[in-house]
């Protein structure tokens, strides 16, 4: 593969500690891991919008650590979003499902949900940790990031209806500066699967460590195998990836990142893919 080049696409105020993003008529949507709000961003008019996501009194932007959702994941199935908490923690279990076209929102717990996929899957808690989601057929992929102590990378397969877990798939990744990477997003592309995985020195799911950089690469969706990976940067911690466009010369994704500070502003970057 020819030189991957990483370059900045746009630069948001408003928004912090973007944690994933989709792209869809030319509108981005945009969730942060300590905020209670979906953003949306509209290319041409430049403006944002923000939904809150959880029904709750007091700051819905900035929450703590011990206090926040931790919005990781985000899929698309034709109107309705799936957003997801990590579960890496007590208040980290919501999923909200959110109708683009009527603005209307359902909050589902998924404490017991994930507990079971721990238990059945032979998952520890401190290994379990959801950092991305996408929707395949009748399926709802969820990528566990392997930055606990036993680095459990790996796709839980949940029926997309009834949100049942019916298989772990692990998945093996390589390690950047001799610190394993871990599933930090995913996203569909027709019937190619491309991700991102960083790698962070710490054997934590809670507690953030020194970045040592972030892969891309790309999935066979049938055995869930790691086709190949390209390094996108030894500094930057990407959060999460959108299809953007693609032509003759390849694929152009979106990248947002999380720099583990509170200002608010988030940098989205552009890739491309050649063929």
């Amino acid at each position: 593969m020819k030189e991957i080049i990483v370059s900045v696409f746009l630069t948001i105020e408003g928004i912090a500690a973007a944690s994933g993003l989709l792209f869809h008529d030319k509108q981005l949507h945009i969730i942060s891991d300590n905020s209670d709000y979906l953003y949306q961003y509209q290319l041409k008019s430049e403006t944002l919008q923000k939904t809150a996501l959880l029904e709750r009194s007091g700051q819905q932007e900035l929450v703590t650590k011990k206090e926040k959702a931790d919005f990781e994941a985000i899929a698309q199935d034709r109107k309705m979003l799936y957003i997801f908490g990590s579960g890496s923690g007590k208040k980290r279990n919501s999923l909200v499902k959110y109708d683009r076209k009527t603005k209307k929102k359902q909050t589902v717990d998924m404490s017991q949900s994930y507990a079971s996929m721990q238990k059945k899957f032979g998952i520890e808690a401190e290994d379990f940790n959801i950092e991305g989601a996408l929707i395949w057929e009748n399926e709802l992929w969820l990528f566990n990031r392997g930055n606990g102590p036993n680095q459990k990378n790996g796709i839980f397969v949940l029926d997309k209806k009834t949100l049942q877990a019916n298989r772990f798939v692990e998945v093996v990744l390589p390690a950047l500066k001799s610190v394993q990477t871990g599933f930090t997003d995913a996203t569909r592309v027709g019937n190619s699967i491309y991700f991102i995985a960083a790698a962070e020195d710490s054997n934590s799911s809670y507690h953030d460590g020194q970045i040592n950089g972030t892969l891309i690469g790309k999935l066979d969706p049938k055995t869930k195998k790691v086709l190949y990976t390209e390094l996108l940067s030894e500094t930057h911690k990407f959060e999460g990836i959108a299809f953007y466009n693609e032509n003759k010369d390849g694929q152009t994704f979106l990248l947002c990142e999380d720099p583990d500070n509170e200002q608010a502003l988030s940098t989205i970057y552009q890739v491309h893919l050649p063929k």
